[in-house]
């Protein structure tokens, strides 16, 4: 059984870049280590195959350091290795799709950007988490259009479902977020740069 109590603190992701195929696993298993309970694979570029196989043996990481495993927009693969969960974009496959193949006991968490009226929509639909951003410029996602950390005060006061905040997070900035008390902080290049996993987190968890 799930434990979607662990939907909270860090949230890590992997990157086509910054955690490519032959190391991500060693890099995803750091990351564990150093105590991150949430990760999603994210890979727009990879075969179906190639992001299958990495899938698979990413849940089985997951399980061993009893971590929740999330896949990114990929419905069909996270129902074939049984994954804990998805993650749906506004372009992607329909949170309603998502919801009706992989059950009620999977976590599915949808993208928000600065939409509150869509968060609130999936969230009394059921989603199991809804996130907010990019609150910074992102160096994976130039092209995010920015979001007022405001929203995160209003998230807050009107939803129940937890909040995460995505985009640009480092430990530079991720206080001016974590003062609105949510519940994750998504986050791809600030665990990664210069190959310091661990001190990375570390000055991260500090943070928050």
């Amino acid at each position: 059984m799930l434990d979607k109590e662990q939907l909270k603190g860090l949230y890590v992701l992997t990157d086509a870049t910054l955690t490519p195929t032959e190391s991500m696993l060693e890099q995803v298993e750091r990351v564990l280590k150093s105590g991150v309970k949430v990760i999603q694979y994210r890979d727009k570029y990879a075969s179906d195959e190639e992001a299958e196989k990495q899938c698979i043996r990413l849940q089985a990481l997951c399980d061993v350091y009893e971590a929740i495993f999330i896949i990114d927009d990929r419905l069909e693969i996270a129902y074939r290795i049984n994954a804990d969960g998805l993650h749906v974009g506004e372009d992607d496959v329909s949170y309603e799709e998502a919801r009706a193949r992989l059950g009620e006991d999977k976590i599915i968490g949808v993208s928000c950007y600065g939409d509150l009226e869509r968060a609130k929509k999936y969230a009394n639909l059921g989603a199991d988490y809804v996130a907010f951003g990019a609150f910074f410029p992102s160096p994976t996602k130039p092209h995010a259009k920015m979001v007022a950390p405001e929203i995160l005060k209003m998230a807050k006061e009107q939803l129940s479902v937890p909040i995460c905040a995505i985009g640009g997070i480092n430990a530079e900035n991720i206080q001016l977020l974590s003062c609105y008390d949510i519940a994750m902080y998504s986050l791809i290049s600030a665990v990664y740069k210069d190959d310091a996993i661990e001190e990375n987190l570390e000055k991260l968890q500090a943070k928050i």
